[in-house]
């Protein structure tokens, strides 16, 4: 989920202006080194003054450098809140860091530079704190920071029913993607797709009913449908699935989404696993988390093995441990013999190699896995995403992929789970399950896999098992929260 996923205040210390020190040193060091012969004695009381003077001086130049230093950080800091768009519950604390940088301008400017300083560094210590509050793909034991108050599903009903009401707000992009590199790749798709990034690009409004858990990330909020998208277009790019945007929004999904409507999106999901470093994908919920010093770092949405065992191939994405072996930028695809069969019986020409070029199916960048013919890849079909719509291996958004590239070095662990049902508790004790459809078969009912699950975690007396049959029936993807209430 820099989640997306991955967007962080990160504060730069700028290196200090030392044209305030170096200046009255080099005239200083001129009058005095310069004179020719030697000095007279009826100079040296001259001199020494001259020292003294130049000496006190020097720790008020340092420190007036420091703090130069410490104002252009903060100065930093706060241009990166300005640009940003704080929900309602941060508002507050960011109006505090914009009047505490102002007050330490005010005492600078009155050559009260010890004072101003520590000012200008309570405010790096501030904007730090509220970036962690504001960014959800990070919490507590993991890194990963969530809001912190419960659910109120009441409110988030109304909301989903007044959503169309909300005002058109002003576009703006999230952090979109990373990149990857050639051994045989086993990878292809349909239908050629074009995207930019402004066309991928995120409209966040506001996020809705934040809810804090050690295991949950990602968020709900406010979308903005822009010209020519689609339900499944928005599902790929944010990582939901478009029947369930269709239904919690009470769209007709058969139907071209209005150029400005505006949706309730909800991009929530349950980490299967923690690992210390590595990379995870859970096939259910078509989701690569990317692990980094004990704290989740990424979770991003991918496209997946297609469930059908045809005559040709089994494409289904194998599930076990894994390394990458290799990092590919502007790789070659060979085509392998499954899918180079498949080309034939759909009247297709068969190519047995694909080089690098803007109809290369592996798009820029792929890692090489140690599972047999699985590549994690950027695609040139990121409508694809969010989908059991590859040959085996895992599709990752190019604006994403362009993200996790560089933060993939070789020999990076890796696993791949099986995980249709998932379990959570949130920092106040209520219980959240997530459903997915169990797409590869692997059970034959999921009413047992939940109950296994509830029953592992300690919660049989903590459910509402009506509300955990009614989730288990919508397989809505998303966690919803299943919390006894009352006697």
């Amino acid at each position: 989920m820099k989640p997306a996923m991955k967007s962080q205040l990160v504060i730069r210390p700028e290196a200090p202006n030392n044209k305030s020190i170096s200046l009255p040193l080099k005239k200083f060091s001129s009058f005095f080194f310069n004179i020719q012969g030697p000095v007279p004695f009826l100079y040296w009381p001259l001199y020494f003054v001259l020292l003294s003077l130049v000496f006190s001086l020097f720790p008020s130049v340092v420190c007036s450098a420091a703090t130069q230093c410490c104002h252009n950080e903060a100065r930093s800091a706060t241009d990166r809140l300005r640009n940003s768009s704080p929900p309602a519950r941060l508002k507050e604390e960011y109006g505090n860091i914009l009047a505490t940088f102002d007050e330490a301008d005010v005492l600078s400017m009155q050559n009260k530079s010890g004072e101003a300083e520590n000012l200008y560094r309570l405010v790096l210590l501030k904007s730090s704190i509220f970036n962690e509050k504001f960014h959800p793909l990070d919490t507590s034991s993991m890194g990963i920071r969530q809001p912190a108050s419960p659910s109120d599903h009441s409110g988030d009903m109304n909301r989903k029913k007044s959503a169309t009401n909300v005002p058109p707000a002003n576009t703006g992009s999230s952090k979109e993607t990373p990149q990857p590199a050639p051994p045989v790749m086993q990878d292809g798709g349909s239908e050629n797709f074009a995207a930019g990034k402004e066309e991928w690009a995120v409209d966040v409004v506001e996020e809705e009913s934040p809810i804090s858990s050690a295991l949950m990330v990602g968020k709900e909020f406010v979308y903005i449908v822009k010209k020519h998208e689609s339900l499944r277009m928005i599902g790929a790019k944010l990582g939901v699935g478009w029947l369930t945007i269709a239904r919690e929004n009470d769209l007709d999904p058969r139907k071209p989404l209005e150029t400005g409507r505006v949706l309730v999106i909800n991009t929530r999901r349950i980490i299967p696993k923690t690992l210390q470093n590595g990379i995870l994908i859970n096939i259910p919920d078509r989701t690569l988390y990317l692990f980094k010093g004990n704290r989740l770092e990424m979770a991003v949405p991918v496209a997946l093995g297609m469930p059908t065992n045809l005559d040709h191939g089994d494409w289904r994405t194998p599930t076990g441990h894994f390394r990458i072996l290799s990092k590919m930028k502007n790789p070659t695809w060979h085509v392998p013999p499954s899918i180079q069969s498949e080309m034939k019986q759909n009247n297709r020409k068969v190519v047995t190699v694909v080089l690098p070029s803007d109809g290369n199916p592996l798009g820029k960048y792929a890692l090489k896995t140690s599972l047999s013919g699985i590549l994690i890849h950027s695609t040139i079909h990121p409508e694809s995403i969010y989908n059991f719509a590859s040959h085996g291996c895992i599709r990752v958004n190019p604006n994403n992929m362009e993200e996790i590239f560089p933060e993939i070095p070789v020999h990076t662990k890796g696993e791949i789970v099986y995980q249709p049902v998932k379990l959570a508790f949130s920092d106040n004790g209520r219980v959240f399950i997530e459903v997915h459809g169990d797409i590869y078969k692997r059970y034959k009912r999921l009413d047992d896999v939940a109950k296994g699950l509830i029953i592992k975690n300690r919660a049989e007396q903590k459910v509402d098992w009506d509300k955990v049959q009614a989730l288990l029936r919508k397989k809505s993807g998303v966690p919803e929260d299943v919390t006894l209430d009352g006697p």
